[in-house]
């Protein structure tokens, strides 16, 4: 070719200078926003994995698991688990949520980091006289204890009642798939959560249209607290229990003045509850923890399947 002459790139060259600045942009879109997303959640961090000895220096077949950033220890491990970084999952998770044209906005930790949640945000649902806030939240544990799963996180717009209830039977992304493969796995389980969701929605809107009666309140009461509340009087119940009665029983009469006399304020006044009067909370942290794994969810998710235990009996059946 002389000197001083330019050739210029044929139509299949310029396609593919195309298809590799197109996949830079998208590397660079989501890095940026998996940085942005790990700040803004205290999760830009990350873990290692190292080998455990005994104080005279004999190896074991152990292996600890510690934070990066402050060297905090997490959990301990065998040879082999492979832990998932936290920006592996906000990656996997982010590039699953845009895929189906969501939005990865929340999350936090539970004990220092020995597990991780990301939430991906869903449209509102009218329930009741308020809204309702609705998430999708991927869980990850950093200790070994748990694999990584999904659940349903809602609350109420007007009291901020949070109820958390896991998903349990979805194909659960491994750690050690590809990202490709991750990316794929959390999008079907992303649609499955979805799913789950709506149905938990549904039954939201059927807690409205049911009228409460006591007998559904003393049901529940016995479900929660494991005491007749007809007899909460007698010597034989702690006095623990009778202040958790006598609690419930104010967070109830607040929900029923909101909602009226419907099954969803009963479940609105176990939320209440578990969120605002069963214990004082040190920070978010503990508090997300008692509500998404501890003892709130417990409480929470007993009242709640005792009231669809009620809806579903009391529920006629068509066949055709």
């Amino acid at each position: 070719m002389p000197v001083g002459e330019v050739k210029l790139p044929s139509a299949q060259t310029n396609k593919q200078i195309g298809d590799v600045l197109t996949i830079k942009f998208i590397m660079s879109n989501l890095n940026e926003k998996t940085f942005d997303l790990l700040n803004a959640t205290g999760l830009n961090w990350t873990v290692s994995k190292e080998s455990l000895t005994t104080n005279d220096g004999k190896e074991t077949e152990s292996f600890g698991i510690f934070r990066s950033d402050n060297e905090k220890w997490l959990g301990t491990v065998g040879n082999r688990y492979t832990p998932m970084q936290n920006h592996e999952l906000a990656e996997t998770v982010i590039e699953a949520s845009d895929g189906l044209g969501l939005n990865t906005k929340n999350g936090g930790m539970f004990q220092g980091g020995k597990k991780v949640f990301l939430q991906v945000e869903l449209p509102q649902e009218k329930i009741g006289v308020g809204g309702v806030k609705r998430w999708i939240t991927a869980t990850n544990s950093n200790d070994g204890s748990t694999s990584i799963g999904f659940g349903s996180t809602s609350q109420v717009i007007k009291c901020s009642n949070t109820f958390h209830t896991a998903h349990r039977g979805l194909d659960k992304f491994r750690h050690t798939e590809s990202a490709s493969a991750r990316v794929q796995m959390a999008m079907e389980d992303l649609r499955k959560a979805m799913s789950l969701d709506q149905g938990l929605m549904d039954n939201f809107k059927r807690m409205a249209d049911t009228k409460l009666n006591e007998n559904m309140i003393e049901s529940v009461i016995r479900k929660m607290f494991k005491v007749n509340p007809l007899t909460t009087q007698h010597d034989d119940v702690s006095t623990r229990k009778l202040n958790q009665v006598k609690t419930f029983a104010k967070s109830l009469e607040t929900e029923i003045n909101l909602e009226g006399q419907t099954l969803w304020a009963l479940f609105n006044g176990v939320t209440r509850f578990t969120n605002h009067d069963s214990k004082v909370f040190k920070s978010m942290e503990d508090k997300n923890e008692y509500l998404m794994h501890g003892g709130g969810y417990k409480l929470s998710n007993i009242g709640y399947n005792e009231v669809m235990n009620h809806i579903e009996a009391n529920t006629t059946k068509v066949y055709i």
